[in-house]
């Protein structure tokens, strides 16, 4: 948080300025470790705000955490202290918000505190996984080799996730397309195709018949209709977005036809991914499945492996639920996991399986553009097939028969 302060320094004269602190309290310390005398010292509301709206239009990406980690990890090699490391990053970071927060980060360290303390104050930015590698780090010694791991799951992750996104916005972006031209031709150009043959009284096709009237319809009504799917897709958005919504959407991700299949083996990847990271960095079993449950990013999956944490708590294996569980983890997996489990290589079957489902998931997404654009083409033949059948061919013979 920014203070705005008003303080007398030990020549006596006035100094006003503005000062990054947690509390307030952290503010008036800060300042009299400068050998100032404070007169005054308020929050400043606007920093929030601002930094709120530069939150919502800027957040933190991939790239920005991978950079900040490795840049971390080689400042920590070197033995540069945290707070000048910290400094360094904050003048070179673009991202305003990302500064703000790192700047408060540092703001906690001045008052004592532990990196992985700093960063826990901030869990919108930080995530879990990452708050608990950094704690793992500095209790082994080992600060800089987390970092840098840190650094490789983070970019691992994004790419896992770019592939689910690409597997659900790739058809989306289709079939909205086609929606939408599909909207266009019925609202503006079949009207204009069709008014000859409304002055006729010739027997039409059941199809031709049917195009008249949409294309009737939607010149009268198709800022209606237009409103109807706006706020159709509005509340779909709402709904996803509730706790209830989400949950029922991570179902459905799952069952999709095709893409599912290919959903489900990143998140195997991220699964394993994660695991494995937090297993390498000495974190105890049970807490590092807690971790990895929370943020796999899907309810299913999540409720899953909390199980088999609160199995291997009570003396239990993990291969022993998953087994169980051979509709999100196949049997490949779960015998993987009990060789490590069996062997004490466990970070190392959990990475080779990492790297086994995401080459799948790379084959399976290949062979989904391959399928999909084929389907495209019937689609669309089927589409221009029935204009041709249904308004081409009508006018033909209206024009055959003047003749």
């Amino acid at each position: 948080m920014k203070y705005k302060y008003k303080a007398r320094n030990q020549a006596g004269a006035i100094q006003e300025g503005f000062i990054e602190a947690t509390t307030l309290s952290a503010a008036s310390a800060l300042l009299q470790r400068h050998n100032l005398v404070v007169i005054s010292l308020e929050k400043q509301k606007e920093a929030d705000i601002l930094a709120s709206v530069s939150k919502f239009w800027e957040g933190v990406s991939a790239k920005e955490f991978v950079i900040f980690s490795r840049q971390m990890a080689v400042m920590v090699e070197a033995k540069v202290p945290l707070l000048a490391a910290l400094k360094g990053i904050i003048e070179q970071t673009e991202n305003s918000y990302f500064a703000h927060v790192l700047t408060l980060v540092m703001a906690d360290i001045d008052e004592g505190k532990s990196l992985s303390e700093s960063l826990r104050r901030y869990p919108d930015v930080f995530s879990e996984l990452y708050v608990n590698m950094v704690q793992s780090g500095e209790v082994s010694g080992n600060l800089q080799q987390s970092l840098e791991s840190l650094a490789d799951n983070i970019e691992k992750n994004y790419i896992l996730s770019q592939k689910i996104k690409g597997v659900l916005y790739y058809p989306a972006f289709i079939v909205t397309a086609f929606f939408a031209v599909a909207f266009l031709m019925v609202t503006f150009v079949i009207p204009k195709l069709t008014e000859m043959l409304k002055e006729t009284n010739a027997e039409l096709p059941i199809t031709t018949r049917i195009l008249i009237w949409s294309g009737d319809f939607m010149q009268h009504y198709w800022w209606a209709v237009l409103l109807v799917i706006m706020a159709g897709i509005a509340g779909l958005i709402y709904y996803v977005n509730t706790e209830e919504g989400k949950k029922e959407f991570d179902v459905i991700k799952l069952k999709i036809p095709l893409v599912g299949r290919v959903i489900k083996f990143v998140y195997l990847a991220r699964f394993a991914e994660n695991l494995s990271t937090l297993v390498k960095s000495g974190i105890p079993i049970v807490t590092a499945l807690q971790i990895t449950g929370r943020v796999i990013g899907n309810i299913v999956y999540e409720n899953d492996i909390a199980e088999a944490a609160n199995r291997v708590k009570t003396g239990g294996s993990m291969s022993e639920v998953l087994g169980k569980k051979k509709k999100n983890f196949p049997s490949i997996m779960t015998q993987m996991i009990k060789v490590g489990e069996d062997t004490g290589k466990l970070d190392m079957t959990l990475d080779t399986m990492a790297k086994f489902y995401s080459r799948e998931a790379d084959q399976l997404v290949s062979n989904l553009s391959s399928i999909i654009e084929p389907v495209l083409i019937v689609v669309l033949g089927l589409a221009v097939g029935t204009l041709v059948f249904s308004i081409i061919i009508p006018i033909y013979n209206i024009a055959q028969g003047i003749k």
